[in-house]
């Protein structure tokens, strides 16, 4: 595949990654005493501020990640909120009949959105983003001359040398 191909499912990636989390975080934030209370009943400590940094993450993060800024940071922080919200609200384990298959969808379809953070912790967002554009990923840079050497022509040998003779000596011999 091209550069542009993969940088542009890159972006698509982190896109799609990002809509798993806005519509459920604007939900929270409208009825965010809901959301603390529900986590309180399932026995998360201090369920309050848990909601608060929660829909803060999931309302800040993927705003990140759609921009490809602070790419292990957001993609940590949201693989944070993903564990501790699939633990404490969707334990399918506890339940039966349609509510056991509806929760067990829910967990499951968490851990693809899970799956899908850790390639982008590990791949990174690409050249198509705002750290790709701060690294200067996304631009041609001018490829590096390299210092030509030419090959060097082999010494000419001296020609060996004999012993000379007195009757071979053919300057002794003209004189």
């Amino acid at each position: 595949m091209n550069s542009g191909a993969t940088n542009g499912i890159l972006l698509l990636s982190r896109v799609l990654l990002a809509i798993c989390f806005l519509p459920p975080a604007t939900a929270r934030l409208s009825n965010i005493s809901g959301f603390a209370a529900s986590l309180t009943m399932k026995g998360v400590p201090y369920g309050d501020i848990v909601a608060t940094a929660i829909v803060v993450v999931e309302i800040v993060a993927p705003l990140a990640l759609i921009l490809g800024l602070a790419p292990r940071i957001s993609a940590s922080v949201l693989i944070a909120a993903l564990a501790i919200t699939t633990g404490a609200l969707h334990r399918f384990w506890e339940y039966g009949g349609l509510t056991r298959q509806g929760e067990q969808a829910v967990f499951l379809a968490n851990l693809g959105v899970l799956s899908g953070l850790l390639f982008y912790l590990l791949v990174g967002p690409g050249a198509w983003s705002w750290q790709g554009w701060w690294n200067g990923a996304g631009a041609k840079k001018p490829a590096k001359k390299k210092r030509q050497t030419r090959p060097r022509a082999a010494k000419p040998k001296p020609a060996p040398v004999r012993p000379m003779e007195d009757d071979e000596d053919e300057y002794a011999n003209a004189a």
